[in-house]
């Protein structure tokens, strides 16, 4: 009997996290998709964007699939009103793997996979990836598409088929400020942690979660 190797992999309904799932998926191991929604969404539209591309990612495995959906906006605007607002992707990343962790801790494994590109986005620049270093002990963190080029995502996203579904326009984050933080210091992350409860915001993003089985 084959032992199932799992991982959260965190999906975004862009590009990259779909081609990371992927390449886990294709070195044998099995995707516990975690995607965060927001209201203004009224139309669901990144939500039926990732069903769709699961949908297509289950063509690679024979193992059950599953999505927690997790809605952010109570968490993005605790952020947004109370914390430094150059912060506030640094602040959502570190929540996203925190909450990564404790699904984690559910599903039985302790490896959360991301598609983050390195300088891709504000969130991924080096001194913002070595911030979200000191919240993972004991789980291992893997960056399969880190040293990639957009166009080379872009091409393994039209050899297995994704590339329309996961080019097509879905509701984006409505919380980024205008001038993100892209240097972060880990001591004024943490300070602005200090002024909301990120215990209570993991646990009851948790248990607020809605899933889907494939």
């Amino acid at each position: 009997m084959r032992i199932i190797r799992k991982f959260i992999s965190l999906l975004s309904g862009g590009l990259d996290s779909p081609i990371a799932a992927y390449v886990m998926i294709k070195r044998g191991f099995t995707p516990v998709f975690l995607t965060f929604l927001t209201s203004d969404d009224y139309e669901d539209s990144l939500k039926k964007k990732v069903i769709k591309i699961v949908n297509n990612l289950t063509t690679f495995t024979d193992d059950k699939l599953k999505i927690y959906f997790i809605n952010h906006d109570n968490n993005l605007e605790g952020f947004k009103q109370t914390c430094d607002r150059k912060l506030t992707c640094v602040l959502c990343k570190r929540l996203m793997i925190r909450i990564a962790k404790q699904l984690g801790k559910l599903e039985g494994t302790n490896i959360i996979v991301t598609g983050d590109i390195l300088g891709e986005q504000a969130s991924q620049t080096l001194d913002n990836l070595y911030s979200y270093n000191n919240i993972i002990q004991d789980f291992i963190l893997l960056r399969p598409l880190i040293g990639c080029d957009k166009q080379e995502v872009i091409n393994i996203n039209k050899q297995i088929g994704l590339y329309n579904t996961s080019s097509e326009s879905s509701a984006g984050c409505q919380f980024n400020p205008q001038y993100p933080e892209t240097h972060a210091k880990l001591f004024e992350v943490e300070d602005s942690e200090l002024k909301v409860n990120i215990s209570d915001l993991v646990e009851n993003s948790i248990n607020s979660a809605e899933i889907l089985e494939f």
